[in-house]
């Protein structure tokens, strides 16, 4: 036997020298090793001998082997079997179980954190698009140079010397800045450029109301030289918004087909003179022919009414008497869309009058007129609802002779975001207003966001979409002045380019 001091013990398989007396093989029993009695399976046979690789069957091998060192594994364990091969201290079985084990719980620690850091995110993003900004406006996205979800709009339209017919839409972004798309006919893509971006006309984004009110005019001076005029909000202050006013100038002409350098924008003298309610609408008027109203109008509403600003000339500069307009009308209901028919019906010293539209306090869709007798009123026969968006343009001019070119008309379109009857069409021809029924389908994606504006050259712009993928879209007019079948043919044009 091992000395006790040894560091390996003799194998469980040593001789028994008390079966020689019962042993058939007296002779060499004192020889043979014990059987293993945890080999149950196997009562018959020997174990292997670890580490031999060898097990003794009496019947075929009469040759005794010899005891052979075992080395323990663990506390109370006796080596069995054949010895595995060991990876860092473990079966082999063991620790690649313990490996595979250890990758899975990483695995599963990383995805639980990325999922977590995802939701997050999506968490935070969601509150950001539906809560409210510094004037209460929602729609707010991490991408700040990305378009305004819930922008107003500005559009104003001319044809240049060239013939080329331009058209500009005036929009905001999330960041609160405030940019131009324009497109040329000549090239007949969009071009996108700053009006204020925080970094040129000495005007900070902090000075533009989040979900602020557009206005947007060309005033022609000749076939050649024209003026831009742009209108915005400053941030409210006890319910109420300072009008912000920019004049775009060129002394080579505006060009459409390339970006519109930010600084050529300059200080107007309608910026800070006057003062809004919040949630006001704005309106302007530029002179564009020599029969229009020959000069320039802004139109906002105030808690008394709508009130009247103009400029004639450099001398006299911007007025307003302060006042607001008074006609047989109830006054417009609160933040009432305001919409424009630029130029309509002449008037007898051959100026064409202007026509505002907007919603009375008594729900009626109402005109003011602005020609030879001032303003009148006037209802339109139907009523809407407070949040209704009107957009409005002239379809026929009346100059002095009965048909031309066009018999004098309008289309004024209404979506009340309340309502589940589409876009609405009231039209005047001739002499009378008629309200159709039956929704224009050909705008029916305007309806959801409502929001809609239109220009003098019978193009609609409205948003179209939610969120991230809320885009501007435009639509054409392709109804005949003469039959009033086709009031409601729009066509879609395409989505307008504001990609800064």
């Amino acid at each position: 036997m091992a000395s006790s001091m040894d560091r390996y013990e003799y194998s469980t398989l040593e001789v028994d020298t008390e079966a020689q007396s019962r042993n058939q093989y007296a002779e060499t029993a004192s020889q043979l090793p014990e059987v293993n009695q945890h080999a149950t399976e196997h009562l018959n046979y020997p174990e292997v001998v670890a580490g031999s690789g060898i097990a003794y069957k009496p019947e075929i091998d009469r040759t005794l082997p010899e005891a052979v060192h075992v080395a323990e594994t663990t506390e109370g364990e006796k080596a069995l079997g054949p010895t595995e091969n060991r990876i860092c201290g473990m079966k082999r079985k063991v620790f690649w179980g313990v490996l595979i084990g250890a990758i899975i719980l990483i695995v599963a620690i990383v995805v639980g954190v990325t999922v977590g850091v995802v939701t997050t995110r999506r968490v935070v993003s969601a509150s950001d698009s539906n809560s409210s900004d510094d004037n209460g406006s929602a729609g707010s996205t991490n991408n700040e140079t990305a378009l305004f979800a819930n922008t107003n709009i500005a559009t104003a339209n001319f044809t240049d010397q060239y013939g080329n017919e331009n058209y500009l839409v005036a929009y905001q972004l999330n960041n609160k800045a405030i940019y131009l798309s324009a497109w040329n006919s000549s090239n007949k893509n969009w071009v996108v450029s700053p009006i204020v971006d925080g970094n040129t006309n000495n005007l900070g984004l902090d000075s533009i109301r989040k979900g602020t009110a557009l206005a947007l005019d060309v005033f022609a001076y000749d076939n050649t030289s024209r003026d831009i005029h742009v209108y915005w909000q400053l941030p409210d202050s006890g319910g109420l918004s300072t009008i912000k006013a920019l004049t775009y100038t060129n002394d080579k002409g505006i060009t459409t087909t390339a970006e519109m350098p930010a600084a050529n924008w300059v200080d107007s003298a309608a910026a800070n003179s006057y003062i809004s309610t919040a949630g006001s609408s704005l309106i302007s008027y530029g002179k564009q022919c020599d029969l229009c109203n020959q000069y320039i109008y802004l139109y906002w509403q105030t808690s008394n009414g709508i009130r009247e600003a103009s400029y004639q000339n450099a001398t006299d500069g911007w007025a307003s008497d302060g006042s607001v307009i008074q006609v047989d009308l109830s006054g417009p209901s609160d933040n009432s869309s305001l919409a424009q028919a630029h130029a309509a019906a002449a008037t007898t010293d051959g100026h064409r009058s202007m026509n505002i539209f907007y919603r009375a306090t008594t729900s009626g869709l109402s005109q003011i007129v602005n020609g030879d007798g001032r303003y009148v009123g006037h209802y339109l026969g139907r009523d809407i609802g407070p949040n209704t968006n009107i957009a409005a343009f002239s379809t026929g001019f009346n100059e002095t002779s009965t048909n031309w070119p066009e018999p004098l008309g309008f289309q004024v379109l209404t979506v009340d975001p309340s309502a589940d009857d589409g876009i609405q069409l009231t039209y005047y021809k001739g002499s009378t207003w008629t309200k159709v029924d039956s929704q224009v389908a050909s705008l029916s994606d305007c309806k959801a966001r409502a929001t809609m504006i239109a220009n003098p050259g019978r193009r609609i712009y409205c948003l179209v979409g939610n969120g991230t993928n809320t885009e501007i879209v435009e639509y054409e007019w392709q109804g005949d002045p003469d039959d009033t079948s086709t009031y409601s043919n729009y066509n879609k044009v395409g989505t307008v380019d504001t990609t800064v």
